[in-house]
């Protein structure tokens, strides 16, 4: 799909939305991960909050369905596609290092929307990733540009990308048995 992180974030910040990009990603890998859909009637009173004019909820809420819908076909894809949406390399590392505690403060809030603010029945691995969410979500941001920050930013996206995978299988599997439990019982 044809959408870019600055553009996203340009329609963000003009509709008033009071979220950017990154953070309406992370909410809706973590709605994604807890629901296994992207329905907007789960997202758009979080995500459209602040929108007044009818105009500008019709254009950013067909941006975020585009967000939307890439989110779930990339975090689906065999090919593990999937990568958090955050600002290309040309950004400074302080920059892409504020999206990404952004991105996970999403995150963590979509698991939960999703999840009916219910704890999720993770493994300790899961439990230890979403701990390590939260933390980089709380993040000093000052970061000093050079090749260490960049290959310590490269490892936490990696490390995210992997997880939000791992975390939606382990979560669709759980539901999955849940429902065929409830189903042998009628």
């Amino acid at each position: 799909m044809g959408i870019d992180y600055n553009s996203v974030n340009s329609q963000l910040i003009s509709a008033g939305t009071g979220v950017l990009a990154s953070e309406s990603h992370g909410f809706l890998c973590g709605v994604f991960c807890a629901t296994n859909t992207v329905m907007s009637s789960i997202w758009q009173e979080y995500l459209l909050v602040g929108v007044e004019g009818r105009s500008d909820f019709d254009e950013t809420f067909a941006v975020l369905t585009q967000l939307a819908e890439r989110t779930s076909e990339e975090i689906l894809s065999e090919e593990m596609i999937f990568t958090p949406f955050l600002p290309d390399d040309q950004a400074g590392i302080a920059e892409r290092s504020n999206s990404i505690s952004e991105w996970c403060s999403g995150f963590v809030s979509g698991l939960g929307i999703g999840g009916g603010g219910n704890k999720l029945d993770l493994d300790s691995e899961g439990d230890e990733f979403l701990k390590d969410v939260v933390s980089i979500s709380r993040m000093d941001n000052s970061v000093d540009e050079g090749n260490d920050s960049e290959a310590a930013y490269f490892e936490v996206v990696e490390y995210i990308r992997v997880g939000v995978i791992f975390i939606h299988q382990y979560l669709n599997e759980i539901q999955k048995r849940s429902a065929g439990k409830k189903e042998s019982l009628h």
